[in-house]
């Protein structure tokens, strides 16, 4: 059926509104792509920060040294009056060995001294006359000599079948009981030194150049509730365990406080000195099979940047190869991001995800 003008013009000017409406939604997507195309991000500026690096680190509370007292003589033991968690002071005796045959073998050695003596006096006097030979009373000064050495070696046995405390201290160990007999070399009791006390902590290899012995801790002990003393770094260890990276320092508790016992938990903190350091948020660090990284902006552009880090103070890390002073870096808007992303920098206080 052929159109009438009035048919034609009203199918000309629906063509026309459906050619405008699809030009607006196609120009409506095209700035719609182009807003979405700008990632938004906030970014934070790396700077140097004077930083004092704090650690609390747990440990066992431990004696600054354990004796083991040890027979020197062989013997029937007598005498063990002590028990473990007595305490004793220097000199005190410890134990006693039987010292009967001892005490004879001295007698014999007194005598045999004392013959020798007599013997050599009577050479000598016979010399003027030409009765003794210079031979004749070496030999018998060094059979004086020899009783001599004799006599000494019995009296050495005879005193050490007493057993002395070599420090004042607390006994931890008795290994032995009256009525045993004891060879030589056997270990009969251990006393700990507790005048003062030590923890060996571990810490990590970064932090080993920023400590030196003399520098004072905070020592917190489990068992005495919250009190802090005083503490100071006594030695450290030189070597590094390959597997955990970490070094072994000596803390020593001095004085020691009432109710710190040997074996006890302790938590150590350890301070350093300050130090300049490139600090960035511990959030701003990204990690992959390739290792840590963070996203720079250049000409709002993100760029992967590697970098080497350092030690983390709170919720920052320091920064030691790959970034310089106030170079921005990205720390909030992640998801998505990617390397040479158009980015949208909004720093704000409202968080725009991760």
């Amino acid at each position: 059926m052929p159109l009438t003008l009035r048919s034609a013009v009203l199918l000309s000017t629906l063509l026309l509104l459906g050619f405008l409406l699809t030009a607006c939604n196609d120009s409506d997507k095209a700035r719609s792509k182009s807003k979405k195309s700008a990632h938004i991000v906030e970014s934070v500026a790396a700077s140097y920060q004077a930083v004092s690096i704090e650690r609390t680190i747990a440990g066992t509370l431990q004696a600054i040294r354990e004796v083991r007292i040890i027979s020197q003589t062989k013997g029937l033991l007598t005498e063990l009056p002590v028990y473990p968690g007595d305490k004793v002071s220097k000199s005190q005796l410890l134990a006693k060995l039987d010292d009967s045959r001892l005490q004879a073998e001295l007698l014999k050695a007194k005598a045999s001294l004392n013959q020798a003596k007599l013997d050599l006096r009577r050479l000598k006097d016979l010399a003027p006359r030409q009765l003794a030979s210079e031979s004749e009373i070496a030999q018998a000064k060094t059979q004086k000599d020899i009783a001599a050495a004799e006599l000494q070696l019995k009296q050495t046995e005879l005193a050490y079948t007493r057993v002395i405390a070599p420090i004042t201290g607390v006994i931890s160990k008795r290994l032995v009981e009256p009525g045993d007999a004891l060879p030589v070399h056997t270990h009969i009791l251990s006393l700990l030194d507790t005048s003062h006390l030590k923890a060996e902590i571990h810490i990590s290899e970064l932090l080993l150049p920023l400590i030196s012995t003399g520098n004072d801790v905070d020592i917190t002990i489990d068992a005495l509730g919250d009190s802090v003393f005083k503490g100071r770094i006594a030695r450290i260890y030189p070597s590094i365990d390959k597997v955990t990276r970490k070094g072994t320092i000596e803390v020593v508790l001095d004085p020691v406080p009432e109710g710190a016992l040997a074996g006890q938990l302790c938590r150590v903190t350890i301070y350093t000195a300050k130090k300049q350091r490139l600090m960035i948020p511990y959030e701003a660090v990204r990690h992959d099979k390739q290792g840590a990284y963070v996203f720079t902006i250049d000409n709002n552009v993100a760029k992967r940047t590697n970098i080497t880090t350092g030690i983390q103070v709170d919720e920052q890390v320091e920064v030691l190869q790959g970034l310089t002073d106030q170079q921005a870096i990205i720390h909030r808007g992640f998801f998505g991001l990617k390397n040479n992303t158009a980015v949208n920098v909004v720093n704000s206080s409202q968080n725009t995800g991760n």
